[in-house]
């Protein structure tokens, strides 16, 4: 399946805030493994729902408004949910709900989450970045006369464009019609042609690229028209170009595509990760870049993260100010930035990479075998400045 997550919906998400009430976030696990039967997917949602009733009742610190909307938003899911909604493909669900913000969303998940029931003045975003922050990716097949432009994340594909030049039929019907043409004449026609249809893709791409946010372009096919048609893509979309795999243009299904893709994905994940970690080794040396909780929330407070590295699985209690959102790992007291009295976090992580993502910084997880950055006390940040 395609999946919902996309950086920028990220980022949305992220800048969220509900100044005049709470935002309710619900995370229903799907696994088909578990929940094979409609029937059953639909008594696990009722269950992850009657479990945000008991929060929203029994959660210490609402106000009587708060705990009112909070109701009325869970109504919404629950009649949302309870409506019909198409799960079809879904490993999960998150659903995000809070009248006073104007939000109301219902995500499919490409992956199984755990259950989660959260309500604060933001949505929670970290399992969404857990699964992956929904990088964009377009994948190119060309071929002599066919093009198709499929778009998605590493978790599914949904084709969007297509186009079938007919040049040869075309350069052959001319051939009848000037029998005397030499050989040589004709294959500069069919050349030619072939030209024509490549760079009209080219062309295509060039206009769907603007306002686009790309993580990048692959391109399949056979390996002398891919390398022909490289030399044909303007300036924007060359930068965007990541890679080459094969894979047959016209008959491909979108799994099939992004399996044939998946090699190169990988090895590009792998780079990717490799020069984040050596950038990290630098930065530590130069004031770049900072590791561990203490001296990494300080950063994405004041909006100094570029890219913010979490081993999966990593939580930590903290404290945060309700007026001015400093972020710290001390058992509470006043906010050392403006005086007011700080609360606790049952999980600062999850904050902290809501704030950051919230900030147009990258969010990257390693998982916990990964011992470079477990060294650095799990959680470390390239700085901007």
């Amino acid at each position: 399946m395609a999946t919902d997550i996309t950086t920028d919906h990220l980022r949305e998400l992220a800048e969220t805030r509900s100044a005049q009430g709470k935002v309710l976030s619900v995370f229903i696990n799907l696994d088909p493994r578990e929940f094979a039967t409609p029937r059953a997917r639909a008594t696990e949602i009722s269950s992850v729902l009657d479990e945000a009733s008991r929060t929203i009742r029994e959660l210490d610190g609402l106000t009587h408004d708060e705990r009112t909307a909070l109701q009325s938003d869970l109504e919404r899911v629950r009649s949302g949910l309870g409506n019909g909604v198409d799960t079809e493909g879904a490993r999960a669900l998150a659903v995000f709900a809070s009248q006073p913000a104007g939000l109301f969303e219902v995500l499919k998940l490409p992956r199984p989450v755990d259950h989660k029931v959260a309500i604060a003045d933001h949505p929670c975003v970290e399992p969404l970045a857990r699964i992956g922050t929904g990088e964009l990716w377009w994948f190119v097949l060309v071929d002599r006369k066919h093009a198709r432009l499929l778009t998605g994340t590493v978790d599914g594909l949904v084709e969007v464009w297509r186009r079938e030049d007919d040049v040869l039929a075309r350069i052959d019907s001319d051939k009848q019609d000037q029998d005397g043409r030499s050989e040589r004449r004709y294959e500069r026609s069919v050349e030619k042609e072939i030209d024509g249809h490549l760079r009209g893709v080219a062309k295509e791409l060039q206009t769907r690229l603007r306002d686009v946010h790309l993580a990048g372009i692959l391109v399949g096919g056979r390996k002398d028209v891919v390398s022909h048609f490289e030399t044909l893509v303007g300036s924007e979309v060359r930068r965007c170009l990541k890679g080459r795999f094969d894979a047959d243009v016209w008959n491909t299904g979108a799994d099939d595509v992004l399996k044939a893709a998946r090699p190169v994905l990988d090895q590009l994940g792998a780079q990717r990760d490799e020069e984040l970690l050596a950038k990290l080794e630098g930065g530590l040396a130069t004031g770049r870049a900072v590791a561990g909780l203490k001296d990494v929330l300080p950063t994405v407070h004041e909006r100094r993260v570029d890219t913010l590295a979490v081993e999966e699985g990593f939580t930590a209690k903290g404290t945060r100010c309700p007026q001015c959102g400093w972020m710290g790992v001390s058992a509470g007291g006043p906010c050392p930035a403006d005086g007011t009295m700080t609360e606790v976090v049952d999980n600062i992580v999850e904050l902290a990479v809501g704030r950051a993502l919230g900030q147009d910084a990258q969010v990257r997880y390693f998982p916990p075998a990964e011992s470079a950055l477990e060294q650095k006390g799990s959680i470390a940040a390239v700085l901007r400045f």
